[in-house]
Formats: structure tokens, sequence, C-alpha cells
């Protein structure tokens, strides 16, 4: 892709989606200049990443874009406790799921920490490989493997507990 394609496609993402990210970022963080940090990082590392999405429109570029922007709110709010000698809340933030009036599989999803629900989002309901969820969080292509399962033996422990399984 040439370096015009590529700030075109960059172009593109940005209008499409920085109202959306600065709504996740914000609701994570809770402070608007924050929020437009988080949501600055998480276009740098979409920008480093151009080549793995497809077109601004699709599903799973929507998926990934909302992921890593929640990651980066999280990173700042992890950035901002440590100085502030705070733990983090593991459930700090989240993707929006629709309410489904009960307690379904949304709803246990909402429940996992941030870097299950992530795996499991990119992996199972936007459809990445093993390899393209590595590459697109970041980490060893073997750990990818390892958060997956224990982020599905977590989802089926409280699918369980609260009475959907």
């Amino acid at each position: 892709m040439s370096e015009v394609d590529q700030e075109d496609k960059l172009s593109r993402l940005y209008h499409i989606y920085r109202s959306s990210m600065l709504r996740l970022a914000l609701r994570v963080l809770g402070d608007e200049r924050d929020a437009e940090d988080a949501v600055h990082d998480a276009f740098e590392s979409i920008a480093h990443n151009l080549d793995h999405l497809r077109t601004p429109e699709d599903p799973k570029t929507r998926g990934y874009i909302m992921v890593v922007t929640e990651r980066k709110a999280i990173d700042l709010l992890r950035a901002r406790r440590r100085l502030q000698t705070d733990e983090l809340d593991e459930n700090a933030g989240s993707i929006e799921f629709p309410d489904t009036g009960e307690h379904g599989l949304a709803w246990c999803m909402t429940r996992l920490p941030p870097r299950y629900r992530e795996i499991l989002l990119l992996r199972f309901v936007y459809g990445y490989s093993m390899r393209e969820t590595a590459e697109l969080m970041d980490i060893p292509y073997t750990t990818v493997g390892k958060l997956s399962q224990r982020a599905k033996e977590r989802l089926y422990d409280i699918c369980r507990n609260e009475g959907v399984l």
C-alpha cells in the first residue's frame, strides 16, 4: 500500500471512529483530556498496523479499533493509578454490549477482565486468527492460545455461576 493510500485510509478511520473512540475512552478514564490522549495513542498503534486492517467500514476493523482504544485507555488508567499507588480494578472500562435484559452471554462477557474480553472478542467475535490476534495485541503467538484458554475457562465459570449454562 502506498504512503498516500495509507494516509487516506488512516484519515477515513479517524473521521469514522474518532467520536466512538472518545466516548469509550471517556467512559474508562472519566477525564476528557486523558480520553483524548488515549485516542491519540490508539491511532498511533492503528497506524502501525494499518496494513493488517481491512476496509474502514469492515466490522473486524471496528472491533479492532475499539479494542485498541480500550487497551490504551486502560494503560493510561494504570499509569495514573500507579502514580496514586492504587491498584487497578480489572473491570475498569469495557466495550459496550447490547442490553439483553437478562443475564446472558453478553452480560457475562462484561464481567471478564479487559484482557480476557479483548482476546475473546478478537478471536471469536471478530474472527481474527491466532497469528493476527498476536500481532494486533502485540503479544507472542503462544500467549494467544494460553490467554484464550484462560478467558474461556473464566467465562465458563461466570456463566455457570450466573445460571446462564
